[in-house]
């Protein structure tokens, strides 16, 4: 079986910050075994597993992977030879993708009922949303370089979001 991204992105962690499985094992209430098992891929990383890492470390990178590989979609942390993940680096690639977002969402029409779209319509529809997506993965990236870099609280960061939204009346919960 081959070993998740997160499972290995956990072990590292753990490992940078000389923990010891055990320890960690204490620290979450959860076994060592069954550390042992997250840690090896034979278990899913718990959404508490998770949770522990994004608060007591601030690894926003774990909390993107695991999640990729909860739900099989998502932002995964960018790990090729052909990224350049220092924080001006990104910074201009989102600016990019930002840019070619917005490009693409000026030529769409969305006037005309879903039924009477043409093939050439729908194409650009399609690639307005594909350059969305690349926007999410880039600001994504860029917020977890940003919480890395210079400290700054991940779940904080969401927390706030999600109360700005409530504040709003867009969510209820």
């Amino acid at each position: 079986m081959k070993k998740s991204k997160a499972a290995r992105m956990m072990k590292e962690a753990r490992m940078q910050r000389g923990k010891t499985q055990q320890q960690l094992s204490m620290d979450m209430f959860q076994s060592r075994e069954y550390v042992a098992k997250q840690e090896n891929g034979d278990r899913k990383l718990t959404p508490s597993t998770v949770q522990h890492f994004t608060e007591t470390y601030n690894d926003p990178w774990l909390a993107l992977e695991a999640a990729f590989e909860y739900t099989g979609w998502g932002v995964t942390r960018l790990d090729g030879p052909a990224v350049d993940l220092h924080r001006s680096a990104v910074r201009e690639k989102t600016l990019e993708e930002l840019r070619e977002a917005i490009e693409a969402m000026e030529k769409v029409k969305l006037t005309k009922h879903p039924s009477f779209t043409q093939s050439f319509e729908l194409q650009d529809i399609e690639r307005s949303a594909r350059e969305h997506i690349d926007v999410i993965g880039a600001s994504m990236t860029y917020v977890a370089t940003l919480c890395q870099e210079y400290g700054l609280n991940w779940n904080q960061l969401w927390e706030d979001h999600h109360r700005k939204l409530q504040s709003r009346g867009y969510v209820t919960s």
